[in-house]
């Protein structure tokens, strides 16, 4: 791991550094954030709502920033992300009732413009860094980003509950917001990359979008973040309220969850990625089952575990995307998915809030119905087109 740190150059580790830190600081409320938006009087549906504007934001804005990253620099984009979300979370801390919870996860929300836009920099820097081994894949890379923001969350929730239980969940939001401010310094000490050079046709974004693979990738990929996003927004409320667990244990579960992480983003990294996507989707939907099940600590543990792998499914199917379009492309590209994601978070949360209402265990079921259903159907039309695309390539192979 080491030798891993040294190769990666000095630009990546900055990057890693910082999304080491903004682990820390989101890992402190993560796992609790139903429980404070409800403090603030919210209802199962309002609290749904406020958590889903983080999605909404992303569903607005991170598609225009993509598109604009394929023609300037990185670090120009990259770095009002970090400003929105440290004033994301700073709102959180101060708001004084849920309506205002809702604006602050919209301001948090936009933050999430930096993620494809930290993708296509850490490629550049692939490619121009000189501290950076020649030979080392950019896998390796994009692996690293999200162990590191895992590692992050590996002691902070933890951390985050037992800070709730002895002062109240406001002042887990105002400590929070001081790491948030660390990531952003950290972020400033990156190099800038020159802007990629438009290519002589154009980025032919209506053409990529025309194309069958990658709208059917599209396609599946969306709905398999629904399927996580549905069964996960309100899982501490449910062990809150019907497992009877504490804010703290809650906490502990959520570093357990983080540990899950940055084991399944090693693990399932060295798969291909859509074997990768869908080993995700299965170990989400045990752990669905398992909380279903039984509320016993160590059965809720290994649940959480598992549940870490819902963050592996962001990097898998940014992979599986890039494999199906240009490299002048894959700013929009990265921009798609996550633009996608953000359409599912707003869609899961909210659903997740109306099922919960009436059923504390009907986002599990959801979850889990939705899960088998990408992977029987994804499966299935993936392996249709892999089948056409081996014919197309005998034939052709004949003719000549």
């Amino acid at each position: 791991m080491l030798k891993l740190w040294r190769q990666i150059g000095r630009d990546t580790r900055w990057v890693m550094t910082s999304y080491l830190l903004w682990g820390v600081g989101e890992g402190l409320w993560l796992y609790i954030q139903p429980l404070y938006v409800r403090s603030l009087g919210a209802t199962s549906a309002e609290t749904g709502f406020a958590m889903g504007m983080w999605g909404l934001a992303r569903l607005l804005f991170i598609l225009p920033v993509g598109v604009v990253s394929d023609r300037a620099s990185a670090r120009r984009i990259m770095l009002p992300g970090w400003y929105a979300g440290a004033l994301g979370v700073l709102t959180l801390a101060l708001a004084p009732g849920w309506r205002w919870a809702a604006f602050g996860f919209l301001l948090y929300g936009l933050s999430s413009v930096a993620i494809p836009v930290t993708n296509l920099y850490l490629a550049q820097a692939a490619q121009h860094d000189p501290t950076r081994a020649p030979d080392l894949p950019i896998q390796a890379s994009f692996a690293l980003l999200w162990t590191a923001y895992s590692a992050g969350l590996v002691v902070t929730p933890a951390i985050g509950g037992w800070i709730g239980d002895e002062f109240g969940l406001r002042s887990v939001f105002l400590i929070s917001a001081v790491w948030f401010a660390l990531s952003t310094w950290s972020i400033h000490q990156i190099r800038p990359y020159p802007a990629p050079e438009r290519p002589a046709h154009g980025h032919d974004y209506r053409g990529m979008l025309r194309r069958g693979p990658v709208v059917l990738a599209l396609g599946v990929l969306t709905f398999g973040f629904l399927a996580v996003l549905t069964g996960q927004p309100l899982a501490s409320q449910y062990l809150e309220e019907v497992r009877g667990f504490s804010r703290s244990a809650i906490g502990v579960l959520g570093s357990i969850s983080a540990l899950g992480t940055s084991v399944f983003s090693l693990t399932l990294g060295r798969l291909s990625s859509w074997r990768g996507f869908f080993a995700s989707l299965l170990l989400v939907m045990a752990s669905f089952a398992l909380m279903l099940w039984s509320g016993a600590g160590p059965v809720v543990a290994v649940a959480y575990f598992l549940l870490g792998a819902y963050y592996t499914t962001r990097p898998l199917a940014v992979a599986a995307i890039s494999e199906r379009v240009a490299e002048h492309q894959r700013g929009m590209a990265y921009a798609l998915v996550d633009t996608l994601a953000g359409l599912a978070t707003l869609a899961g949360t909210n659903l997740a809030g109306l099922l919960y209402s009436r059923d504390a265990g009907g986002p599990f079921w959801a979850g889990i119905v939705g899960a088998i259903a990408v992977m029987l159907i994804g499966g299935l039309l993936l392996r249709v087109e892999a089948n056409g695309r081996r014919l197309v390539a005998q034939t052709r192979t004949g003719m000549d």
